[in-house]
């Protein structure tokens, strides 16, 4: 059985004791960590098959992305400017509707690539679109390969009145979902994990995407299964023409409201967003144990607000981070959803105190794992639990002085200072390589090929030749060459 020691590095190991030991060390026997060493009780080079040094390094437990969708990456930096509700009928939809399975496999690979890169050892990818049984075994073999965990939410949707084009019913849809959970969850040596998505905000049950019986027999079905919800909730803009804040005013119910009615609400379920979660929606989450998953980023980029994460965790609901899709915000990277998440905490407060950095390390850790019901095998440094690890460089000159340095990296660092990165005991990602997979070069080229062609068919080629007049008119003072343009001049061909 391989043994690895990580030694004199920054060990933050986020136990119950929140303990650090600088110059600390970890070591790995198989899948699990068997010891987690302050400096003084480092064990000898000797007694392990590989040694890394971690002088000058932060060593946290993996970080656990909660929630991404994997083939948005294929299309970053077509989505400036647009509302959430735009971006869901104007990009979404018609690309989802040109997206083949040989698509879903390189956006994978390209997915997990990127948050294996900047320390990313676990996901909850939650699927958007209608997969079949090969459609799932496109997306969970390759980042299996890659050596990432990833927890795939396989979406229950079905045919009814209103959402005619589905080819299955609730019942046929059940047993589909249930086929695919059993027949994947636990495979590629536990890297593979099933959840399902039920979407039961106003906006899908509204349109009839969704409607109360699917929410209902869809959370016994995960019940049975032991398997967690993800769901989508309380987003989008205050719109009163579209969105949340129209469904609202039609209904007099919140999200959240809507599943305590409907009986449903309890620990299986994972909400997503909350951005317009209100004090008594935090209460009934606590009380039930349902989890918040917060993405500072993609929120604060369609407009959409600032979820209220710190109250959700004085309010005892177990909180955790995700990055959504890399179509909607463009980053896949955690480290900077943490540093997010501290600052919008204390803009929506003007309190500076009510999230530290290390608060925002515990939601991307090990509030991630007790999310996922996983706390006893990922979230923390501790001998027993799998050996899920990411050790990041923090002499870079961008991080600088290291007087508290998990203050200064979080604050300073970035997801690519990743120089080793760990999961189920194997190293894989190493100084920039990875040691299971070698094609990453030809998966980009060829995603950067597929996405144009898929971009193209579904009529959004105007999205990539969006010209920088168009995004940034010009104003009265120009900022070019220092030369002031006529006011007057710029304002009438503004109006024209």
């Amino acid at each position: 059985m391989k043994t690895i020691l990580i030694k004199n590095g920054y060990v933050v190991t986020v136990n119950g004791k929140r303990e650090i030991h600088d110059g600390g060390s970890v070591a790995i026997r198989g899948k699990t960590i068997s010891g987690v060493y302050a400096a003084a009780d480092t064990p000898r080079d000797a007694d392990f098959d590989d040694v890394i040094d971690a002088k000058g390094c932060l060593v946290i437990p993996g970080l656990i992305n909660l929630h991404q969708h994997h083939w948005y990456a294929m299309f970053k930096g077509i989505a400036d400017g647009m509302l959430l509700e735009d971006w869901i009928s104007d990009l979404v939809f018609p690309l989802v509707s040109n997206l083949s399975d040989d698509a879903m496999r390189l956006a994978s690979y390209q997915c997990g690539i990127e948050m294996l890169t900047t320390g990313t050892t676990t996901s909850f990818n939650h699927s958007v679109s209608v997969t079949t049984a090969e459609t799932v075994k496109a997306i969970v073999e390759p980042q299996a390969e890659l050596g990432i965990r990833q927890v795939f939410g396989k979406e229950l949707r079905c045919r009814n009145a209103r959402f005619l084009n589905h080819p299955l019913t609730l019942d046929e849809s059940l047993v589909a979902v249930e086929e695919d959970i059993r027949n994947w969850d636990g495979k590629a040596d536990g890297l593979i994990r099933m959840g399902m998505v039920i979407e039961a905000n106003a906006h899908w049950t509204s349109s009839g995407m969704s409607t109360e019986e699917l929410i209902i027999r869809g959370t016994e079905l995960a019940r049975k299964l032991g398997v967690k919800i993800s769901s989508h909730i309380a987003g989008g803009t205050f719109s009163v023409e579209k969105g949340f804040l129209k469904h609202l005013r039609e209904t007099g119910r919140t999200d959240v409201r809507y599943l305590m009615q409907l009986g449903v609400l309890d620990h299986q379920w994972m909400l997503i967003h909350g951005i317009h979660c209100t004090e008594l929606d935090l209460e009934h989450m606590a009380h039930v144990g349902a989890g918040l998953v917060y993405t500072p980023t993609s929120e604060a980029v369609r407009g959409g607000g600032i979820a209220p994460a710190a109250n959700a965790l004085r309010a005892g609901v177990a909180t955790a981070l995700g990055t959504d899709g890399a179509m909607v915000d463009y980053t896949n990277d955690m480290l900077e959803q943490v540093k997010a998440c501290v600052l919008f905490q204390h803009q929506r407060h003007l309190d500076p105190t009510r999230m530290s950095f290390e608060r925002g390390i515990e939601m991307a850790t090990i509030n991630g794992a007790e999310v996922l019901g996983l706390a006893d095998e990922l979230g923390s440094l501790e001998a027993g639990k799998l050996a899920d690890i990411a050790i990041f460089d923090m002499r870079a000159p961008h991080v600088g002085s290291l007087q508290r340095p998990l203050s200064a990296f979080v604050g300073a660092g970035k997801g690519s200072d990743a120089r080793f990165v760990i999961v189920n005991g194997d190293v894989v990602y190493r100084h920039g390589e990875f040691t299971k997979f070698k094609d990453r070069e030809r998966v980009l080229q060829e995603v950067e090929t597929l996405a144009a062609s898929v971009i193209d068919k579904a009529g959004l080629r105007h999205r990539r030749d969006v010209s920088w007049e168009q995004k940034c008119p010009p104003l009265a003072w120009s900022g070019r060459g220092g030369s002031r343009r006529d006011p007057d001049r710029d304002l009438d061909k503004l109006a024209r």
